[in-house]
């Protein structure tokens, strides 16, 4: 019987002690007795679970309850309660997490259309540039052959009026020449580099602006790295403080029942040493010996004689 009601919790125990109670009117006088004897135990265990102290009244018959509480039940609600504010706590960070993310989401994309817009203005101030530069250079070889045509036209006039001609003329018409190529191809090369310069700045811009997005990228995900384990870190640190909660309420129930298992051994041996003081005889054995050759016979002392001897004396 013990053992079922070790079993049971404090709700089924209640239960059990009031349908006793309940059944202990219509009963006779020995399962009275029993229900008795059970609810005498039942209070027992109540009152080394829950802390409370019960007493009985014999002639009202009307068991008293002061203090205890249902630990078990109060451990369930505890972390029932704990459980809701937890998951309150997480659906908030969820909610505020993802109000960041979007937030962070938005705040990158326009960092990239900032930097995008801010590329493509010097790009296109760069193309401008190359743009004039080309047309400057196009101009500049062009009044170079304007100039060429005049001056060789001039030379031409020259050379007659002082009269040179044959070798001679055809040698400073080629040095002239020459001079006009080593120009021209200056002048071609000078484009080629100036163009090439711009190329490389408009490169260079458009390679700045990806490494920037980049970078701004990479921080915008580092801060919404940063919150979201921050948030996690909470979570954690609040699971921990409720499972260590949980571990001393599970302690200190482990305690109780130890408590109650040492005070029902304490009052299991009070209970075989009471019952072995009754059963023991005041008569010794050699008073038994002496009653018994003197043909002294009572009860007392056939009795006292089968406790010691382990079986009944015959005559």
């Amino acid at each position: 019987m013990a053992t079922n009601l070790n079993k049971m919790t404090v709700d089924e125990l209640r239960k059990k002690a009031a349908q006793n109670s309940q059944n202990w009117h219509s009963a006779d006088p020995e399962r009275r007795e029993a229900l008795h004897a059970q609810n005498v135990e039942i209070n027992k265990i109540l009152d080394a679970r829950t802390g409370s102290k019960s007493s009985f009244d014999a002639p009202s018959g009307v068991w008293t309850v002061t203090g205890g509480t249902d630990y078990a039940a109060e451990l369930e609600r505890q972390l029932a309660k704990q459980s809701s504010v937890l998951n309150n706590m997480v659906s908030d960070y969820q909610n505020l997490y993802s109000g960041r993310n979007d937030a962070y989401q938005q705040i990158a994309a326009q960092q990239q259309a900032a930097q995008a817009a801010a590329v493509q203005k010097a790009v296109n101030s760069l193309e401008t540039q190359k743009a004039d530069a080309d047309a400057q250079y196009s101009d500049l070889l062009r009044q170079l052959y304007i100039d060429k045509m005049r001056n060789r036209k001039n030379l031409d006039q020259q050379l007659a009026a002082g009269g040179v001609t044959g070798g001679a003329a055809e040698s400073t018409r080629l040095g002239y020449d020459t001079a006009y190529e080593d120009a021209l191809r200056q002048g071609e090369q000078g484009r080629i580099s100036a163009l090439g310069s711009l190329d490389q700045a408009i490169a260079d811009a458009r390679l700045t602006g990806d490494i920037e997005s980049a970078n701004a990228a990479a921080a915008a995900a580092k801060e919404q790295a940063d919150a979201y384990a921050d948030t996690l870190k909470f979570l954690i640190n609040r699971q921990d403080k409720l499972d260590a909660q949980q571990e001393a309420y599970e302690r200190e129930d482990a305690q109780r029942a130890a408590a109650y298992a040492a005070q029902l051994a304490k009052e299991q041996r009070e209970a075989e040493e009471a019952a072995e003081r009754a059963a023991k005889p005041t008569l010794t054995v050699a008073q038994v010996n002496a009653a018994i050759k003197a043909g002294v016979l009572t009860d007392a002392v056939l009795a006292a004689y089968e406790y010691y001897y382990g079986e009944a004396y015959r005559q």
